[in-house]
């Protein structure tokens, strides 16, 4: 590999926040023309890492060489002067604004002191039809699916002429179909030269798009493999134990059912769906996008209604639609969709803990705010 090759290289990257060591000495390098997966658990030290060439976050210590020039971070505007383009999995879009607006907000060219904005819709045109979407740019992106929000933030990238395009789950949503689409435009990138940092959860999308792969544990780098590298290995790699250890055998002994789910039906949604899990147990529910796999935990938490079958906890019967009863009985639920459905965004921590155990906290219409905040 020559110098000219590699956009970006990372150097004993470390980064602390109160109590928590986030990277600890990682290394990492992306060459021109290549997709680098970036691959780990959740709370490896991703997130943190890519916000690093973003500009949120700035590092104790350690080296960022784009170019082969050492380089600070500071905000985004470093990052975009830098050719650094950063697809976040929660998409960093404006929804009561058109399509060309998100690709150029900031950057609306102009004529005579006003935004030009034949000039930029047609920009906005040209770009679309690059990344394959059909959608008008001056569609609202509230109007848009999640599929075509993504190739509009990918458009954005190509707006700011990116060389560096960091793209952190960008499958986790999208329907098999949609996945084929964005892999071929990765690809037709990856042609052009761009540098592509993928991360991602799903193994066999590495040896379809990857050409390396770096993997991170508990803050550190712990090895650079190929992407053909068998998804055992990734997994050793990735938490530290082998799969066989990962998913133990199951047991004969698991008792009686905690919770049985018999013949959920909801017209339309989903239909006799029946399962049990046992203490100590793991159960999966699997299924493409929009086969109900959300609708039927909303529905077992009371979250939703459903029109036949029951929900057991212990073997006795839970009263649908009725989140309180179903909290009573020791059913919690992490919704798919955390910011918008589990947390109080522009409340505390402590506030958002305490909001689930308000009923039991109060006293006399008073809330125990100092028994909370113990707790």
């Amino acid at each position: 590999m020559s110098n000219q090759d590699e956009l970006l290289r990372i150097e004993g990257i470390r980064k602390t926040f109160p109590g928590v060591v986030a990277l600890d000495g990682v290394d990492f390098d992306l060459r021109r023309g290549e997709v680098h997966v970036l691959l780990g658990e959740n709370g490896a030290g991703k997130s943190t890492l890519i916000k690093m060439l973003s500009g949120a976050y700035t590092p104790d210590a350690g080296r960022i060489l784009v170019g082969g020039e050492e380089t600070r971070i500071h905000g985004a505007q470093d990052s975009e002067r830098l050719g650094i383009a950063t697809i976040y999995q929660e998409f960093n879009l404006v929804p009561d604004l058109t399509v060309a607006e998100n690709i150029f907000l900031g950057r609306q060219p102009r004529r005579f002191g006003m935004i030009d904005r034949r000039r930029m819709e047609a920009d906005a045109e040209v770009l679309l039809e690059r990344v394959g979407v059909q959608v008008s740019p001056r569609a609202r992106v509230r109007e848009l699916g999640i599929a075509r929000l993504q190739m509009v933030e990918i458009a954005k990238a190509l707006s700011l002429d990116a060389r560096v395009l960091i793209m952190d789950e960008p499958t986790a949503v999208l329907t098999s179909e949609e996945v084929e689409k964005l892999f071929r435009i990765v690809r037709k990138l990856r042609e052009d030269g761009v540098g592509i940092v993928f991360i991602t959860h799903h193994l066999e999308e590495i040896a379809a798009l990857g050409d390396r792969v770096t993997v991170i544990r508990d803050g550190k780098s712990v090895g650079q493999v190929p992407a053909a590298t068998p998804e055992a290995e990734l997994v050793r790699l990735m938490v530290g134990r082998s799969i066989e250890q990962q998913y133990p055998r199951e047991r004969a002994d698991k008792g009686s059912a905690l919770l049985t789910v018999e013949g959920l039906t909801r017209d339309g949604v989903f239909h006799d769906v029946g399962f049990e899990v046992h203490a100590g147990e793991v159960v999966g529910i699997a299924g493409l996008v929009g086969a109900g796999r959300t609708e039927v935990v909303r529905a077992v938490f009371g979250a939703d209604p459903y029109d036949k079958g029951a929900v057991k906890v212990a073997g006795t019967a839970l009263k649908g639609h009725d989140v309180v009863a179903a909290m009573a009985a020791g059913i919690g639920l992490i919704p798919e969709d955390r910011k918008g459905q589990g947390l109080v965004l522009d409340q505390s921590v402590e506030e958002n803990l305490g909001l689930v155990t308000m009923r039991a906290a109060t006293r006399a219409g008073l809330v125990d705010l100092r028994g909370q905040r113990e707790a």
